[in-house]
């Protein structure tokens, strides 16, 4: 995988490659085919991404917490396991930061939004994310394997701020070329982790 900096979207979603090519197919090959062996080359450039975000011109907030985007449960199962968990563990090891595992949790049933348009993201996750309360100090940062439409990212922040949380940003592996601006070629368009 190409080992580059990490880079910001317009809506501030800090990622480290493109969701094509080889990326796609080891990010595919870890989340759909239990290749747990990627997690490594995965979780550097997750990493790459955070620290990205925490080197922005503020420095990172004090007592700054990773928090995963949720997945059903029966995807998580599927899947053998939360993948996105494990990411965020990993990527909160190297960067010496912690992993609030389920602070998020679906409230409702949604469709896989593979194939769906962003307003149609938007409409299917709409308040679909419950956050824990927050604890008092700590600060969230929303991490998830690829960025799609940022519908998955936009939900998990509403539902942190609205459980009290103030949201630092977010960081993925990767974005798809629809997020950074310009066309997705129909094999890329996949679903987000939700």
């Amino acid at each position: 995988m190409p080992l580059s900096p990490a880079h910001r979207t317009a809506d501030g979603t800090w990622w480290a490659a493109r969701y094509e090519g080889a990326v796609r197919s080891v990010l595919l090959a870890y989340k759909e085919r239990g290749r747990r062996d990627l997690l490594t080359p995965l979780g550097e450039l997750l990493t790459r991404s955070i620290a990205a975000l925490c080197a922005g011109e503020r420095g990172p907030p004090e007592r700054l917490v990773l928090v995963p985007v949720p997945s059903a449960r029966s995807v998580a199962a599927a899947r053998g396991g939360d993948h996105v968990l494990r990411l965020a563990r990993r990527a909160g090891a190297a960067c010496g930061l912690r992993t609030a595992a389920g602070a998020l949790a679906l409230t409702r049933q949604v469709r896989d939004s593979a194939g769906l348009g962003a307003t149609e993201r938007a409409a299917n996750l709409a308040h679909a994310v419950l956050a824990r309360p927050a604890p008092a100090g700590w600060t969230a940062l929303v991490v998830d394997d690829i960025v799609t439409t940022g519908a998955t990212l936009r939900e998990c922040s509403r539902a942190l701020g609205a459980a009290g949380w103030p949201v630092a940003g977010a960081a993925v592996v990767a974005a798809t070329p629809r997020h950074v601006g310009a066309a997705v070629p129909p094999l890329a368009q996949h679903s987000d982790t939700v």
